[in-house]
C-alpha cells in the first residue's frame, strides 16, 4: 500500500485549534500529566530560557508561571489561530508561528527546548530530536510512546492515528527504548544525561496499534548537554573502553533493564 503522508497544514487543523483554545489544555500545573510533573520539577526555570516547540494556545506559560512565576518563555507553533489567541492571552510571553526547524532559531540559543504531545508523530524521529538538542544550550524534554521489546514502530500504515476531526491520518510512532538510548549517547549529540520517567498508557487510546496497548508506555524524557566547553573522548574496541560511560541513565520505567 502506498503511505499516505499527513498534509502539511495538519498541525492546523481547526478542530486542534479549537480544542486547545476551548478547553485551556495544560494551563494548570497540577492538571498536567505525572511524566510532566515529573520533569518540570527537576528544572529552575525561573533561570531558564524556553522555547516551548509546538506550543499549542501557549498554555504551558501559564503552568509554568503557576510553577515557578514569570517565566522566559517562547512559544512556536504552525497554527496560526493559536498563535494568535496565546498572544491575546499571555501578553509576557513571546509567540511566533513557525517550526522547530527555522531557520530564525539559532544554535544553543535557549536553555531548555520542550516538546509535549507530539514528538511521537513526527516520522524522522532523529533529525526532530536533533534539532531541539542543538537549539538547546542545557535541557531538552519532550513525553513519548514507549515499548522495552520490538523494533521502533514508523510505519503509519500500522501505527496511526486520526489527527482530531481532519480526517486525515498522523504517524503514531512507538519507540523502542533502548534504540532511543543508544542514539541519545552518541558524540554529536553531547548528551551527559538521559532521565526518562515511564508508565503504562493509561485507559483507552484513539490510536490503532500493531501491538497491544498494555505493551506500551508512556514515556518522560528529559536530556541534559554537557557544556560547550567539555570534551568527551570517546573510545571502543579495547577491553579498557567496555568501562567507560560518558552518559549517565535515571530510568524509571517498569521492565527496564540495564
Amino acid at each position: 500500500m502506498k503511505k499516505y503522508l499527513p498534509q502539511k497544514n495538519l498541525y492546523s487543523n481547526k478542530s486542534k485549534s479549537n480544542y486547545y483554545i476551548q478547553n485551556k489544555v495544560r494551563e494548570k500545573f497540577d492538571d498536567l500529566e505525572k511524566s510532566k510533573k515529573f520533569l518540570i520539577k527537576k528544572i529552575n526555570f525561573k533561570k531558564n530560557k524556553i522555547l516551548d516547540a509546538g506550543c499549542a494556545s501557549g498554555g504551558m506559560y501559564s503552568a509554568l508561571c503557576e510553577k515557578f512565576g514569570t517565566v522566559n518563555y517562547t512559544g512556536i507553533d504552525l497554527d496560526d489561530r493559536c498563535i494568535k489567541n496565546a498572544k491575546k492571552r499571555f501578553l509576557k510571553a513571546k509567540f511566533h508561528k513557525m517550526n522547530i526547524f527555522d531557520k530564525k532559531l539559532k544554535k544553543n540559543s535557549f536553555d531548555t527546548v520542550m516538546m509535549w504531545n507530539w514528538s511521537y508523530m513526527y516520522s524522522d524521529w532523529k533529525k526532530l530530536f536533533s534539532q531541539a538538542i542543538k537549539l538547546s544550550k542545557k535541557f531538552v524534554m519532550f513525553d513519548n510512546r514507549l515499548r522495552l521489546n520490538g523494533p521502533t514502530v514508523t510505519d503509519i500504515d500500522l501505527s496511526y492515528q486520526y489527527y482530531h476531526k481532519s480526517n486525515k491520518r498522523n504517524f503514531y510512532i512507538i519507540h523502542n527504548l533502548y534504540e532511543l538510548l543508544s542514539f541519545f549517547q552518541i558524540g554529536e549529540l553531547n548528551i551527559k544525561t538521559i532521565n526518562i520517567y515511564g508508565y503504562p498508557l493509561p485507559g483507552k487510546t484513539s490510536a490503532r496499534l500493531p501491538i497491544p496497548v498494555s505493551e506500551i508506555l508512556i514515556g518522560g524524557i528529559l536530556l541534559e548537554k554537557y557544556s560547550e566547553n567539555v570534551k568527551i573522548n570517546r573510545h571502543g574496541v579495547t577491553p579498557q573502553s567496555t568501562k567507560q560511560n560518558w552518559t549517565k541513565f535515571n530510568i524509571k520505567v517498569p521492565g527496564y533493564k540495564k
